[in-house]
């Protein structure tokens, strides 16, 4: 039998004797392109290639491609444990033409590596070609020995690929494999018909040979390209499956030694029957594992809440598997068995992956109890069978419950869920943030004046702090607030996380003061305040805040050399979630899941802080997007990049992707200093640090606070830890006289309590206000008393400031007729307060302390009411 491992060397080591260059896999987790949720195919990575966009560096190639399908136009998420074959991640095993050969070679090969060396039954195998590819069926016919009966055709639904509603398309020929009349799971049905694209799992699709030869244009018709290519997918599972005579892909090697092990950890033996959610933790965890290898990570929106969807669906039906603890984290190793072999991106981030799907777990079980115990209580007060879209949204946004976690619960209870109206609920949630976001310029709304035509901006101001330049168009309202577009101006746009320039614009005729700079597309809009005159059409001056310029510039490339220097001490996993780069501080959020150390910070700013005194030399260059990446410079996930990008090098240090203004070497920084970390959001931390003159203020005031706590303590300045050590010990030993000498006061006070207790019905009653430092010395009081007497009920008031603190006590031979926790509640109630605890001690609060001799007279009462 067939190793997964070897099945896929075979496919590739087959295509490469056929003159195919094998190529590696593309991260799932796309780079540069936001428009994609995951690597649903292995033709992403040529999307360009086949757009006509970029050249193919290859003209055969072949690779085994990480795929993701849960979220977008492809999303099996739902249907994953249900079957055997439907997965989130998966493996696409390919080949491709790129203008070389068609469907001749492609037809011929892919029937000689499934008969010739995998040696499956030519019987058993059919080919579907479509309805207009005669060409494709006469080849089938021609060149291979299938049965002709085993072909057939078919239309657009099964047999014609599209990537869009426009772009390359064409005709695809499936390859499907018989599995026997056995493992039709329609048997029962009158009417059902096992056949090929027939709906039932008889036949199993194995290969899908795509043969790209149109472009669709917006108005739905095709035309033929310029070049034609191959694309085939083929998918290891399936394939695996079928190679090792199981009945399911989770019976085959890629997921056993999971299975296996989620069986050894929750004692829930495999059942292939009921086994859903043993294959629903199994194939998650193989695709939290990959993703966040490449640089994906949990979060509120886009591919990351999709991430957390599966992790939160897993950690679901772990529950289901007697699960109360974090434990996908546990089966990291399995994976990494597996897969590590091929995939080399997931060695050495074996920590790092168990690290952050256990710190999701232990946040999800603790919101999953609360939520489970509020989802009970919509259950409850139900009138209808259909939980409302408020309620589900409620459940989202308070407890984290994704949507299709509120479907799989109501399911089980036999509820609807109202989907249409938490959309709206939703909706309604962005719409206020949307008003609730800063001013955007929406150029439509603008009543511009015109002064020349209109043409893209010229950014200058990389180079300059000055430009002479002209107004193409401006608006001004009554309150003399006013926007202005320029042809060449030096002032940067706020982009990138690097705040917009500020300055002036002005001429003879009029100055305005500008304080932002927003783009409009190629548009730079200059925003601010007229301070003089009229706008006109001479020449301007447009002169940034130089100063304030090179405060920022310090800090943004401070950040660079930050990035650098986290992945240096936390890891590679470290990505950048976000940044702001202000004048007076630089803010920077990154992917790790717990706070950094005293020792960590030390060593990222001392890195930091080296590679500044280095006086490293930046270098900027413009390059096209792939030269960038084959040199290493790192892009951010989510932005999106042209074909030039412009690539800043800080020597060997660091490189990156960026659009921003830099120093010209990092001795210009200065000083570097961390003045904040903490939590950003879930798995995001943040650091908050300053440059430059900031970080030279910081000192000097820094210098100043020492110097005047030393004047305070009449010491040196070197001096100061001994003496604040020798008065931290005087400080300890008078606190320990000062217990004493409480002590021994409480010791009088609880005897003088005693002394005066009066007894009613079999017990003596402490009913008095009483002098104690604070709420604290009150419990102590009140244990004294307790411990001393088994047969006292006392209710003691003292006053804190405008506040008022009530202690209930119960002796021990009470407990069982009185419930302190139940006193303190009524007597609280009597002072405007709240209150309650355990059966034998009990603390309230209250806030009319003018009623304290009306509350000292109704304790007996209350007493008397509860015996």
């Amino acid at each position: 039998m067939s190793s997964s491992k070897d099945i896929r060397q075979q496919f590739i080591d087959f295509f490469k004797s056929k003159g195919h260059n094998e190529v590696p896999s593309s991260p799932v987790v796309p780079s540069d392109d936001p428009t994609l949720l995951f690597a649903n195919a292995g033709m992403n990575q040529f999307k360009n290639i086949f757009l006509g966009i970029k050249e193919a560096e290859v003209k055969r190639a072949v690779n085994s491609q990480k795929c993701i399908r849960a979220g977008g136009k492809h999303n099996d998420l739902e249907e994953v444990g249900k079957d055997g074959y439907h997965h989130t991640f998966f493996e696409m095993l390919g080949n491709w033409s790129f203008g070389d050969y068609y469907k001749k070679e492609a037809i011929v090969w892919a029937w000689e590596l499934l008969t010739d060396l995998w040696r499956l039954p030519k019987d058993k195998l059919h080919a579907t070609v479509h309805h207009t590819d005669s060409e494709a069926y006469d080849l089938w016919k021609e060149l291979t020995d299938i049965k002709h009966d085993h072909i057939s055709y078919h239309g657009d639904k099964d047999n014609f690929w599209e990537m869009g509603e426009t772009g390359p398309c064409g005709p695809c020929s499936e390859i499907h494999f018989d599995k026997g009349e056995e493992h039709c799971d329609r048997q029962n049905e009158a009417d059902h018909i096992c056949e090929v694209n027939g709906n039932c799992s008889r036949y199993i699709e194995l290969w899908n040979l795509v043969f790209i030869q149109y472009k669709r244009e917006e108005n739905r018709e095709l035309t033929p390209l310029k070049d034609r290519f191959v694309d085939t997918g083929a998918g290891l599972e399936r394939i695996a499956q079928v190679l090792q005579h199981k009945n399911s892909n989770y019976e085959t090697d890629l997921f056993v030694p999971i299975i296996e092990q989620i069986a050894k950890l929750s004692g829930v033996q495999y059942i292939p029957e009921s086994g859903i959610s043993h294959r629903v933790v199994a194939d998650h965890i193989r695709c939290l594992c990959f993703a966040l290898a490449d640089g994906g990570f949990p979060s509120n929106e886009g591919r990351g809440y999709v991430l957390r969807r599966i992790l939160r669906r897993a950690a679901r039906h772990g529950r289901l598997l007697g699960f109360r603890e974090p434990f996908l984290y546990h089966l990291v190793d399995s994976v990494i068995g597996i897969m590590g072999h091929h995939f080399y991106e997931l060695k050495g981030k074996d920590e790092y992956i168990k690290m952050v799907i256990r710190a999701e777990e232990e946040r999800f079980n603790h919101t999953l109890d609360t939520g489970l115990e509020r989802f009970a209580d919509i259950c409850a007060r139900l009138e209808t069978t259909t939980i409302s879209g408020k309620d589900a949204f409620m459940l989202y946004d308070t407890f984290g419950f994704p949507l299709d976690l509120t479907l799989i619960l109501a399911e089980e209870k036999g509820l609807g869920v109202d989907t249409s109206g938490f959309d709206n609920q939703m909706e309604s949630q962005k719409e206020r943030a949307r008003k609730a976001s800063k001013f955007s310029l929406q150029n439509e709304d603008i009543d511009w004046i015109e002064l020349k035509q209109a043409t893209p901006t010229e950014f200058t101001g990389y180079d300059s702090t000055e430009t002479e330049s002209y107004v193409q168009r401006y608006y001004l309202d009554a309150d003399q607030q006013v926007g202005l577009q320029l042809d060449r101006t030096p002032f940067f746009a706020e982009s990138g996380g690097q705040l917009a320039d500020t300055g002036r614009i002005f001429n003879a005729g009029f100055e305005a003061e500008i304080t932002d700079v927003r783009k409009a597309e190629d548009a730079y809009i200059h925003i601010g305040r007229l301070v003089r005159g009229f706008i006109n059409n001479q020449p301007v001056i447009a002169k940034i805040d130089d100063q304030r310029r090179k405060d920022i510039k310090r800090n943004h490339t401070a950040t660079h050399l930050l990035h650098k220097a986290l992945k240096s001490v936390l890891g590679e996993h470290v990505q950048q979630k976000g940044s702001l780069v202000a004048p007076g501080y630089l803010r920077f959020d990154f992917t790790h899941v717990k706070a950094l150390s005293k020792d960590e910070i030390d060593r990222i700013e001392s890195t930091v802080n080296l590679a500044i005194l280095d006086n490293l030399p930046l270098n900027v260059r413009v390059l096209p997007i792939a030269e960038a990446r084959l040199e290493g410079a790192v892009a951010l996930f989510g932005e999106k990049y042209g074909d030039q990008v412009r690539v800043v090098s800080i020597e060997d240090f660091s490189k990156e992707l960026c659009g921003g203004t830099h120093v010209q070497s990092s001795g210009e920084i200065g000083l570097f200093k961390i003045i904040g970390e903490s939590s950003s959001a879930a798995g995001i931390r943040r650091i908050e640090a300053i440059t430059g003159r900031a970080a030279l203020a910081f000192v000097e005031d820094l210098q100043n606070r020492i110097t005047s706590i030393a004047n305070t303590l009449h010491c040196p300045e070197y001096m100061i830890d001994t003496k604040l050590e020798s008065l931290q010990k005087q400080i300890r030993e008078m606190e320990v006289l000062a217990k004493q000498y409480s002590a021994k006061q409480a010791g009088s006070l609880v005897d003088e309590l005693l002394d005066k207790a009066v007894f009613i019905d079999g017990y003596r009653l402490i009913n008095r206000e009483v002098q104690v430092r604070d709420a604290e010395q009150l419990r102590q009081l009140g244990d004294a008393i307790r411990d001393k007497a088994k047969d006292i009920v006392a209710v003691l008031f003292s006053r804190s400031g405008e506040k008022l603190n009530i202690l209930t006590v119960l002796g021990a031979e009470m407990t069982s007729r009185l419930h302190a926790g139940k006193i303190a509640a009524q007597v609280a109630l009597l002072v405007g307060g709240k209150g309650g605890g355990r059966p034998d001690s009990a603390m309230a609060g209250g806030k009319d302390i003018d009623r304290i001799p009306h509350a000292l007279a109704t304790v007996p009462d209350i007493i008397k009411s509860m015996l």
